[in-house]
This record gives C-alpha cells, sequence and structure tokens, in this order.
C-alpha cells in the first residue's frame, strides 16, 4: 500500500513536467543561407560586389602608383643627397599611410553598407520567424548559424519556410500578411493619387 502511495505521489510529480515538455514546440533556420537565398539578399550581395569591386580597383590603382614611386626612388636613391633620400622616404611613408588609410576607409563603408542592406532583410525574417511561431505555435526558433546548435532534427528546420514567405512577400512593411484559413482574400490597395 505504501508502495502504491509513493508511485502515485512520484507520478503526480512527474505528469506535470511531462505535460509541460509535450507543449514544448522547437525549431531553427539558418539565416545566413536563408539571406543568400532570398531575392533581395542576392540583389544585396550583387550591389555590395560591385561596390567592392569598385573600391578594390582604386585601391589597386593607388597601390599601383605607391609602387612605381617606390621602385623609382630605389633605382635614384644613390644619385640623391642625404637630405633629400629622407625628404623622399617621408614623402613615400605618407603615401603608404594614405593608401592604408584609404583601405581602412573602404572598409570601413563597405560594412556600413552591408549593415544597413542585411538589418534590413533581418528585420523582415525577423517578423516572419515571429509570425510563424505564433501561427504554428512555436515555443522557440533558434538561428543555427549564430552557434550553440549541434544537431536538430531536418524536420525542425524552417529555413525553407522563411525564404519562401520572403519571396513572396510576406514581412515587408505594408507588404503582404499571411492569409488566414477560410479568410476572405484582401482587396489590393489603391494606388496612391499623383501630386
Amino acid at each position: 500500500m505504501r508502495r502504491l502511495f509513493v508511485l502515485g505521489t512520484l507520478f503526480a510529480l512527474v505528469s506535470p513536467r511531462l505535460a509541460r515538455a509535450e507543449d514544448l514546440k522547437i525549431g531553427y533556420v539558418d539565416m545566413q543561407r536563408a539571406v543568400a537565398e532570398t531575392e533581395d539578399g542576392r540583389k544585396a550581395r550583387a550591389s555590395l560586389k560591385k561596390v567592392f569591386d569598385q573600391k578594390q580597383k582604386e585601391l589597386d590603382e593607388q597601390q599601383e602608383n605607391f609602387k612605381k614611386k617606390k621602385e623609382d626612388f630605389d633605382k635614384k636613391r644613390t644619385l640623391l643627397t642625404a637630405d633629400k633620400v629622407r625628404e623622399k622616404e617621408n614623402e613615400l611613408q605618407g603615401e603608404f599611410e594614405k593608401v592604408q588609410q584609404s583601405y581602412l576607409r573602404h572598409q570601413r563603408d563597405l560594412q556600413e553598407k552591408e549593415g544597413e542592406v542585411m538589418q534590413k532583410i533581418l528585420e523582415r525574417m525577423n517578423r516572419i520567424i515571429n509570425k510563424i511561431a505564433v501561427s504554428e505555435n512555436f515555443s522557440m526558433i533558434f538561428d543555427s548559424t549564430r552557434g550553440g546548435l549541434v544537431f536538430a532534427k531536418p524536420h525542425l528546420e524552417l529555413t525553407n519556410e522563411l525564404i519562401r514567405r520572403y519571396n513572396s512577400g510576406e514581412g515587408a512593411e505594408g507588404g503582404k500578411a499571411p492569409a488566414k484559413p477560410g479568410a476572405a482574400p484582401a482587396k489590393p490597395a489603391a494606388p496612391p493619387a499623383k501630386k
């Protein structure tokens, strides 16, 4: 009798935990892949690549110009006085620092541009993820690219759904909202009046 009481008490204590564990629904997305596979992500990468290529061309020209000046100086070094050598070395050092500053400035500009573009895409993706979480009753959705997620079953991955919804226009400010089953289709908005 005492054993039944102890087993009954243990079962009563364990049952709420089991019930709560069954209510827990977890999913994950690969945000890096999602950004890379959306139309906006591809356009952003192409646009950033154009900017990068242009800035790289400028840097290459500056480096080539510096290299020519240095080679020219190295050839004439023995013909110059000590004062002229120091003067030319200081000039070359200034040129080298300008090239380095250009490189750092270009790198910073590219990072800022990438941050601006990616922030908009990620904000929109987060709105979609929130909608998925609410509509499908997810307790948690993780980003698998940020580390920490070592293993998850493939059926818990939501990346393809995120990409599909993003490319269909969902989550855009003033964009499409997900249609509810049985709801009448939304009427298209009237075009803005011309000024």
